[in-house]
């Protein structure tokens, strides 16, 4: 549950005054390590306007010994982090730059046997490291009661709660693996490969494909077996944590995701790694989107508020990541002011590595100034109730990224992703208001919405529970497919007529339109091409047959998408308004 003061501080996050703005100081980096220089940096970061500063908390420093703890490296740095009047965030670093102490035994991170190690990174499914991390995070809270202070698991590549690859081989992992598949199977296995089907001890490694969705049991039975075990991980901290102190302030530390490397990277399942925390602390992937649109970051922060409910902090990478590959100042401002009118918070991460202090960086200090200006911003704490007959739900499915897994290119987010959000910038532009949902928010009480839009989110890749709880929902739905799109080839009409002449294909994609004749005498048809019927249409639903997303971001005749799509929402809506 949240503290009372989290609260207060929530309900006035938007108040340029009373803004979270974050700092994070690596354990492993000078300022952090010595004492003095400590204090210089955090009574710099006090006068520069920042309101949190983060510490990384190294495992070896607090636990020298096994069941030993000793706090006091901590409670040095928490005096005058609270000597400066400001609030703190503690990430309890497991592993990252020789945190895991030297005595311990337990499994680490393996990629497949054909692959060397793959890090040095305790394995979350062991239970030799359960029985120490799990004390050592709750004695921080337990010490930390009744201060302003935040925790999150470091237990995660690059500290964030995510595989970086298909890292799920260590002894612990596959005895967890071999023990699901075992009869009776758990409810998660279930809902993803049915009943009966047969699977392997040892599992494969899911491979990439090429415009058509994997919908091989075995290999979606992989990448719910690696999201179950973090949602486990993450359920082991905040149950440590909240035993130290039932009123803990929690944060999610999650990069993004809808992407070509999803299942991959494990880190889509914004909803379940966030139940128990208060917020999301969010990674922004500066060095994938260089030439991409200042507005994906606000997208970006939509995305995680929308599907957990959360608040969310926007992570400003260091200078080598955002400088260093080619940023421009007026770009970077421009992403944070995106993020911040979504209603995010500001954290600032990697700087700690400088000789210099924080105000003598110009970026940052201009960071700070345009978070703490009075420029029109949601609210910091979403409230999903607030005009939902004006709101659209646009649906974003998690197994359609886990299913397509093109191909790495040096877009690293790739179709699918723009195709997905580029509905929500068609929103934005129409000036929609829009909330994010996938599968797991389908057991929430949806009613009132105006329209459920899905985007590139066809049924039959999503596990059998959603696809119920989809077919009884009764709000107005457009799609853009009603069933996997076909494949795109060199005779795919590229414009249709009909309402209008809507170009209705992309050369960025391997799917093309579809043709929607077998829905049959029920519904119309507002275009056509020589052989195709596409925006098929009756009261209370519509579909297009195009991935309008993505070819509405490469058509410089964007109203007649924009166009389109207010009269799927005028049609689908008609029976609610008869």
């Amino acid at each position: 549950m949240c503290s009372i003061a989290f609260a207060i501080s929530c309900m006035l996050g938007a108040v340029a005054d009373d803004v979270e703005i974050s700092f994070d100081i690596w354990d492993w980096t000078a300022p952090c390590q010595d004492m003095d220089t400590f204090d210089r940096w955090v009574t710099d970061l006090a006068t520069l306007g920042v309101t949190r500063v983060e510490i990384s908390v190294p495992w070896r420093a607090l636990e020298p010994e096994p069941g030993h703890i000793d706090l006091h490296w901590l409670e040095e740095r928490l005096q005058i982090i609270k000597r400066h009047g400001l609030g703190a965030r503690l990430r309890i670093n497991s592993y990252y730059a020789g945190a895991t102490p030297d005595w311990y035994a337990g499994a680490l991170w393996q990629a497949d046997e054909n692959r060397p190690d793959a890090l040095a990174l305790p394995s979350i499914a062991d239970e030799r490291f359960w029985e120490h991390y799990g004390p050592l995070s709750k004695a921080i809270a337990a010490h930390c009661h009744g201060m302003d202070v935040q925790f999150n698991a470091f237990i995660g590549v690059h500290a964030e709660l995510k595989w970086g690859d298909w890292w799920h081989y260590d002894d612990a992992a596959l005895a967890v693996w071999r023990d699901a598949i075992t009869e009776p199977r758990p409810a998660w296995l279930r809902d993803v490969v049915g009943d009966g089907v047969s699977l392997p001890e040892r599992p494969p490694i899911p491979p990439a494909t090429t415009g058509k969705p994997d919908r091989d049991p075995t290999n979606r039975a992989v990448i719910a077996f690696r999201e179950w075990l973090w949602r486990d991980a993450v359920r082991r901290f905040t149950e440590a944590i909240r035993q130290g102190d039932p009123d803990a302030v929690i944060s999610a530390p999650l990069g993004e995701s809808y992407r070509i490397q999803s299942a991959q990277m494990g880190n889509l399942d914004y909803w379940g790694l966030t139940r128990g925390a208060n917020h999301v602390v969010h990674s922004y992937d500066f060095f994938q989107h260089g030439t991409d649109g200042a507005w994906e970051a606000g997208a970006s922060v939509a995305a995680f508020r929308g599907i957990t409910g959360l608040p969310v902090c926007f992570e400003y990478d260091g200078e080598e990541s955002t400088l260093g590959l080619g940023y421009s100042m007026p770009h970077l401002l421009a992403i944070g002011r995106h993020a911040m009118r979504a209603g995010a918070g500001l954290k600032v991460a990697n700087y700690s590595y400088h000789r210099e202090l924080p105000s003598e960086k110009p970026v940052l200090t201009k960071l700070v100034t345009l978070w703490r200006s009075d420029m029109p911003r949601a609210p910091f704490v979403p409230d999903h109730n607030a005009d939902r007959s004006n709101t659209v739900l646009l649906f974003f499915s998690k197994w359609s990224n886990y299913s397509y897994r093109e191909p790495a290119n040096a877009h690293g987010f790739g179709w699918l992703h723009d195709a997905q959000f580029g509905v929500y910038k068609l929103f934005q532009d129409l000036g929609i208001p829009t909330r994010i949902i996938c599968e797991d928010n389908l057991g929430e009480d949806l009613s009132g919405y105006k329209a459920l839009v899905m985007a590139l989110s066809p049924a039959a890749l999503m596990p059998a529970s959603a696809q119920e709880q989809l077919a009884a929902l009764t709000l107005p739905r457009i799609a853009d497919y009603d069933d996997i799109p076909p494949l795109h080839d060199n005779t795919t009409p590229r414009e249709a007529e009909g309402i209008a002449t809507v170009r209705i294909a992309s050369p960025a994609a391997p799917i093309g339109p579809a043709d929607l004749a077998a829905l049959g005498t029920a519904y119309e048809y507002g275009l056509q091409t020589p052989d195709t019927r596409l925006a098929a249409y009756r009261p209370g639903h519509v579909v297009l047959g195009y991935p309008i997303g993505l070819v509405y971001q490469e058509d410089p005749h964007t109203y007649t998408h924009q166009g389109l799509m207010l009269w799927a929402i005028q049609q689908a809506t008609a029976s609610a308004n008869q």
